[in-house]
């Protein structure tokens, strides 16, 4: 199918964007990247950074203060928003945060809510960050205001990019077995998917849900070892975490985190299930051809300098 053309809009639209990660680490922020493609900018955070771009409009805002959020709205077309609290303690921004943005995009009568969801959210309840997208998916839903859901499944590229400095090093470290299948995407990618999604012309788009990932589908770690060891053009000695070690690794987290020693145990174990697959069917209608597995490696790859 053919890629959609995006068209300028008629009216100059004003698009809304939460930089609560984007603030704190914009190299791996989808939220960043995604604000570079998108025209009269507006992002919220909770302290403008230093170095602040012309082409954006940062306002104070916090997901906690409704009032804070109905100021930043004003005028907005449409919003986008990755914000979560994953492993920081506590998920009051995923819940009571979500929840506060949904219902000041709605009184501010917003033409569209772009939301960064996670693939197969709806069978993870166990998950509590993922249980977190569903609640916040239905109650956009429940709110009338048109929206997008953007589903992504496992990021590729890490803020702590373990697979790079492995495959420096050598070696791949497989968590749980070498067999088990799940979705990717590379956060590069996914910044054009958010921003794609928010211009997208027409409201043919309006209240999808679009799953996003590779073109031949999810991959095993033993199938990611391999394209990264032929693309790289180094041996790779595959090392394997099990699954039950993986739960021991984890206690020591609990004394610090109970929310954070639930979510790891839950994730890993939700990943076993081999459900973590997306469904690109809506992915590649919306926003044209999906990658395939080699092409995002090797982007990847070059961007760790993997290879020139």
């Amino acid at each position: 199918m053919p890629t959609p053309q995006i068209q300028a809009p008629r009216r100059k639209r004003k698009f809304w964007s939460s930089a609560q990660q984007a603030s704190s680490e914009p190299k791996f922020s989808a939220t960043w990247r995604m604000m570079r493609a998108l025209p009269s900018l507006r992002c919220r955070v909770r302290a403008p950074p230093s170095n602040e771009s012309a082409d954006v409009e940062w306002v104070r805002g916090d997901m906690m203060d409704p009032g804070s959020l109905d100021r930043a709205l004003q005028g907005v077309d449409v919003v986008v928003t990755s914000a979560n609290s994953y492993m920081k303690g506590s998920l009051d921004t995923d819940f009571q945060g979500n929840r506060n943005l949904i219902e000041a995009a709605a009184r501010a009568n917003v033409g569209r809510f772009v939301f960064l969801s996670i693939v197969s959210c709806e069978a993870a309840s166990p998950v509590p960050h993922f249980h977190a997208k569903k609640v916040a998916e239905d109650l956009i839903q429940a709110s009338g205001v048109p929206y997008v859901f953007v589903r992504a499944p496992t990021f590729l590229d890490q803020s702590t990019d373990f697979i790079a400095k492995g495959a420096q090093a050598g070696r791949f470290l497989a968590m749980g077995d070498k067999t088990t299948r799940w979705s990717y995407v590379l956060t590069d990618d996914l910044a054009s998917y958010l921003a794609k999604a928010a211009t997208f012309p027409g409201s043919e788009i309006n209240n999808q849900t679009i799953d996003v990932g590779w073109r031949d589908g999810p991959k095993s770690q033993q199938e990611i070892a391999d394209l990264v060891s032929e693309i790289a053009k180094k041996s790779l000695k595959v090392r394997v975490v099990p699954w039950l070690v993986l739960r021991l690794l984890v206690h020591p987290v609990k004394p610090f985190s109970e929310l954070g020693y639930d979510d790891l145990i839950q994730m890993l174990l939700f990943f076993k299930k081999g459900v973590y697959v997306s469904n690109i069917s809506k992915q590649e209608h919306f926003f044209g051809p999906a990658p395939t597995s080699r092409d995002a490696i090797t982007r990847w790859a070059k961007s760790q300098q993997l290879i020139s």
